[in-house]
């Protein structure tokens, strides 16, 4: 299935409501769905339908996914949630690190390079995760340049040399990421070297 273009990570206000209610209460069927997004309580059955296609569409996306099913009187029912790409945008779109951070552990525990962002998303500017949005797009993952990326963005920010010393001892935590991320970082050190050389 081909992911449809969006324009930035700007989403439809329903589909916006639907990405951050996932990243807040978890896993959910479209029926869950609908019954969590406050505006649409109200209305009961009138709003499955938009829900169906908001979550049809962002599934088109690539921004959430099924994960799972729940029984219900005999029938089961597909659970969504949110894909790599669809956790930067939910934390872009102004969910809570925190529990993004403990629903993501809960789904994708093996996602190193994801957790770390989230772990240190508090630490940082969230326009610097529009890189890690942008790389998962292009390449369907994070990897650990993308890390670096994002740690150099942001200290071009003004960041302060002990924020960053902290997102460091949060990467260390995962240890074949600090492996690679130090690696790549020794890496670009020698080629800027190299460039000064011919300067």
């Amino acid at each position: 299935m081909s992911r449809q273009k969006t324009k930035g990570n700007k989403l439809p206000p329903l589909q916006k409501r639907v990405v951050l209610c996932l990243a807040q209460k978890g896993s959910q069927t479209i029926n869950e769905i609908k019954t969590n997004i406050p505006l649409l309580k109200l209305a009961h059955v009138a709003h499955y339908k938009p829900t169906w296609l908001a979550v049809k569409s962002l599934g088109q996306k690539g921004l959430i996914q099924k994960v799972g099913a729940k029984e219900y009187r005999g029938r089961k029912y597909p659970t969504y949630w949110l894909t790599d790409e669809g956790v930067l945008v939910a934390l872009i779109e102004g969910a809570n690190p925190e529990t993004l951070l403990k629903k993501t552990k809960e789904i994708f525990p093996e996602n190193q390079i994801l957790l770390y962002c989230l772990e240190i998303a508090p630490k940082l500017n969230l326009e610097v995760f529009e890189i890690g949005y942008l790389a998962v797009k292009a390449k369907g993952k994070l990897e650990p340049i993308d890390l670096a990326t994002i740690l150099f963005t942001q200290m071009q920010t003004g960041t302060s040399i002990q924020t960053f010393r902290e997102a460091i001892e949060i990467l260390k935590k995962y240890p074949k990421q600090y492996k690679s991320f130090k690696e790549r970082v020794e890496q670009m050190f020698e080629n800027l070297r190299r460039l000064k050389e011919t300067i």
